[in-house]
């Protein structure tokens, strides 16, 4: 029986509407219930909102302009100290994954950012690219590539890139997959099973929206589907399973790399896929009351999953509109789009 991703939107937007500071400005999403407006739930709404479908820059330009000034008023603009283009309240997370945020929600919305970033500066040019990868933690990469994402990744579609740039980041990262599993950094153990997935999702990106192919699928494909655990899910930890960041990592793996393997293991792939996707049936039909309580960064990946989902089994998971995921999804890096010098 076909699974209604139609009602899945109609329950996700009546849970943004409760979060919606109905005294403030447009745009501004608390936390969670009765809990303050923050910067990642404003972006988090914003980016699901364009997953399900929607075209925000349809909304009147009033509702635009509040959502924009209130993202920006997060941005940092500390007394007598230089300014970075930074934005603050970032739910623990780094500043250059903030940054990669911030850019997918003000170019849904048609806003600009507050102030030039500062951010790219340690890998803007092609002679500094190699001892900034050098940087990243590769054995705890699911956290440390989110650099890479809002770094890098963002920074390909700024205004400042030049071609010679990309050379150098692929070749780079060539150089440094693993031939035997397609995963980051060849040679560096990683500190548990769950790293080079949610890391190398974050990283892989720039090939598929920069048309580079990227040149281990089918070793990816293997290592994904031998990292599924019996009960269907990818992530290992005590107590009941739910969905979590790491089963979007896994679809969006099997999906982006289906793109330069499309018939490897097609078969396993598709079983993998539907073992997972009764699971996440399951868990959205028990857990909706849970769902509505969570900060909307944690139903962002979710949202995510159900677009993965239904581009993997469109006949499973059905709309009347097409879901994407935010990682596939170029309209979400549109940094030239928004930045300002």
């Amino acid at each position: 029986m076909p699974f209604r991703l139609d009602e899945v939107r109609t329950f996700l937007l009546s849970y943004f509407e409760s979060l919606q500071d109905t005294g403030g400005r447009y745009g501004a999403y608390r936390a969670g219930p009765r809990l303050r407006t923050d910067l990642y739930a404003s972006l988090d709404v914003a980016l699901m909102r364009a997953i399900m479908g929607e075209n925000l820059l349809a909304l009147p330009e009033k509702q635009r302009a509040e959502w924009t000034d209130h993202i920006n008023s997060f941005a940092e603009s500390t007394h007598n100290q230089p300014i970075t283009g930074c934005y603050g309240d970032t739910h623990g997370h780094s500043k250059l994954h903030a940054n990669g945020m911030v850019i997918g929600a003000l170019g849904m919305i048609g806003g600009k950012m507050r102030h030039p970033v500062t951010l790219y500066d340690g890998f803007n040019s092609p002679e500094k690219v190699a001892g900034w990868l050098e940087t990243i933690d590769w054995a705890r990469q699911w956290s440390a590539s989110h650099l890479f994402w809002g770094g890098m990744h963002c920074f390909s579609f700024s205004a400042r890139c030049m071609p010679a740039w990309f050379d150098a980041v692929f070749a780079w990262l060539n150089a440094n997959v693993d031939e035997k599993t397609g995963w980051w950094r060849k040679g560096v153990p990683h500190s548990d099973r769950h790293q080079p997935l949610g890391g190398s999702v974050h990283i892989v990106p720039i090939y598929e929206h920069h048309g580079r192919a990227f040149p281990y699928p089918e070793r990816v494909i293997d290592s994904v589907l031998a990292m599924q655990l019996p009960n269907g899910y990818w992530l290992q930890h005590n107590g009941a399973p739910y969905v979590t960041y790491l089963e979007l990592d896994a679809l969006y793996a099997y999906r982006v790399m289906q793109t330069w393997a499309p018939n490897y293991r097609r078969d396993d792939v598709m079983k993998s896929v539907d073992r997972f996707g009764t699971c996440v049936i399951e868990y959205f039909n028990q857990k909706r009351d849970m769902i509505a309580a969570h900060h909307p960064h944690l139903v962002l990946g979710l949202v995510g999953t159900f677009g993965l989902l239904q581009h993997l089994q469109p006949d499973r998971f059905v709309d009347s509109v097409k879901w994407s995921d935010i990682f596939s999804d170029r309209q979400l890096y549109r940094t030239k789009e928004v930045e300002v010098f």
